[in-house]
């Protein structure tokens, strides 16, 4: 169904299924069927894209509010939500990166070491992993746009051939964004649920010594499964890069990003060392508030010229601040879930329905369904969805929340069959180099061995870190 079609079933669909859940006999508390109404007609809104999905989100406190369902105050705070400064800042020094090319020169650096020349397995594979750091650090639709024109140009002309790559670099791009808090926003939704519904906390150093492990496993898992599937053209890469000095405005944005990667380090480092004063450290330097005091120096430090900042106020306002009210209006929409009894209440029916009554059965059904879920839906918005009934579910059941809470945040990140689930597979698909149902075949199968990693490997960490 083309982009239109959805938006136009949508709009009738919206407010269907609103009027449906507001007026059914769901024998639900009168805010939690309200909210139902609610949540059904954001579902509908999110896959369809009836309005913009920022838009969407920025109107879930009003509706709320206007239902009734809580006051102004708490519907707004999780727009505003600490965490949330950590995107901003990040993005900010993202946007640095991108304005002064330290992106690309990182990315080239990292795809012509002399180890992996000659060998197109090898080459592919160097592409791969600098989707991975870098996705780890700035948005995956971003890495894949910088790192797909590259690719291309070391390719023969009119090579047939070159698929597999272009996909292998969007996927890794994807599954990359999970190594750190700031890579991927389903990351930090997860932990934010976490800690607001259950108490459990991880910070920047603990969400790594989960994220980079599951990240490196699966794009491992897709590096084997596009050799055997769509294996590499031979690359050349003999004379692609010309070095150069590296500008004022580079070493300033490194300089910032390396702040920040301390800030953000530093805490986690020193709780695991036992050292004196961590917890005031860690008090005293949240990932929010180190993201924000990084990328200051950006506004006050000027490039070569002399007159112009690092990062020009013109410049920065470009960063997703629809992605900022995403996050805001599905914390919001979560939190009412678990305050009005509603997210309990769908847990109890989906465990009644399917019978699943273990930790890992949960966690394997959660894992399919959000990977298949979110090829319809932004992984932001399946994650805000889904990973709210994931606690539920896993408290109904007695059981720990973080595995399912964790499956569902690292799965959304896990769409791999069509071009509108991720923005590296669309930046994939707009080559014009890859056919849908290729994209689908591949991605069905890749799909189907990202969920079965992903498990394992969370199975394992379990053990590891003890959360059954």
């Amino acid at each position: 169904m083309s982009f239109g079609g959805r938006r136009e079933v949508g709009l009738i669909l919206t407010p269907v299924l609103f009027l449906a859940a507001w007026f059914a006999p769901l024998g639900l508390d009168p805010r939690a069927q309200r909210l139902a109404a609610i949540f059904a007609a954001v579902m509908v809104a999110w896959i369809t894209e009836a309005l913009p999905i920022a838009v969407t989100a920025l109107l879930i406190g009003p509706a709320m509010i206007m239902a009734g369902i809580t006051d102004s105050e708490t519907a707004f705070a999780p727009y505003a939500d600490p965490l949330i400064f950590l995107f901003i800042g990040g993005f900010f020094i993202a946007r640095a990166m991108t304005r002064h090319g330290l992106d690309r020169r990182i990315a080239r650096n990292l795809t012509e070491l002399r180890l992996v020349r000659g060998s197109p397995v090898r080459i592919r594979m160097a592409f791969m992993l600098s989707a991975v750091v870098l996705s780890m650090w700035i948005s995956n639709t971003a890495t894949a746009a910088i790192l797909i024109p590259i690719l291309l140009g070391t390719l023969p002309d009119e090579d047939d051939s070159s698929s597999g790559s272009i996909l292998a670099i969007a996927y890794a791009a994807s599954v990359g964004g999970m190594g750190t808090l700031i890579g991927s926003p389903p990351n930090f939704i997860t932990v934010r649920f976490l800690q607001e519904q259950t108490g459990a906390e991880l910070d920047f150093v603990q969400w790594m010594g989960i994220g980079i492990p599951v990240s490196l496993a699966l794009v491992v898992m897709v590096g084997f499964v596009l050799q055997w599937l769509a294996p590499p053209a031979p690359i050349d890469t003999s004379g692609a890069h010309i070095a150069t000095p590296w500008s004022r405005g580079e070493r300033i944005t490194a300089l910032c990003f390396g702040l920040a990667v301390a800030g953000w380090t530093l805490p986690g480092i020193l709780r695991a060392l036992g050292a004196p004063h961590a917890d005031d450290i860690a008090r005293a330097l949240p990932i929010g508030v180190v993201a924000i005091v990084a990328a200051s120096p950006l506004f006050l430090i000027h490039d070569e010229d002399g007159r112009t900042p690092v990062l020009p106020w013109h410049d920065a306002v470009r960063i997703d601040w629809g992605l900022i009210l995403l996050f805001g209006g599905g914390l919001s929409l979560g939190a009412q879930m678990f305050e009005t009894g509603l997210a309990a209440a769908i847990s109890h029916w989906f465990l009644d329905v399917t019978g699943i009554s273990s930790l890992w059965g949960l966690t394997a059904a959660l894992i399919v369904f959000t990977v298949f879920f979110t090829e319809a839906c932004s992984n932001t918005a399946s994650s805000n969805m889904i990973v709210p009934l994931a606690i539920a579910a896993a408290v109904e059941l007695g059981v720990s929340p973080v595995a399912p809470a964790l499956a569902v945040g690292l799965a959304a990140s896990c769409a791999f069959m069509l071009p509108i689930a991720t923005g590296p597979n669309a930046v994939a698909y707009g080559t014009g180099l890859i056919t849908m149902p290729q994209m689908m075949r591949l991605g069905f199968v890749l799909n189907i061995v990202a969920a079965l990693t992903l498990l394992t490997v969370l199975y394992a960490l379990s053990r590891l870190y003890a959360w059954a």
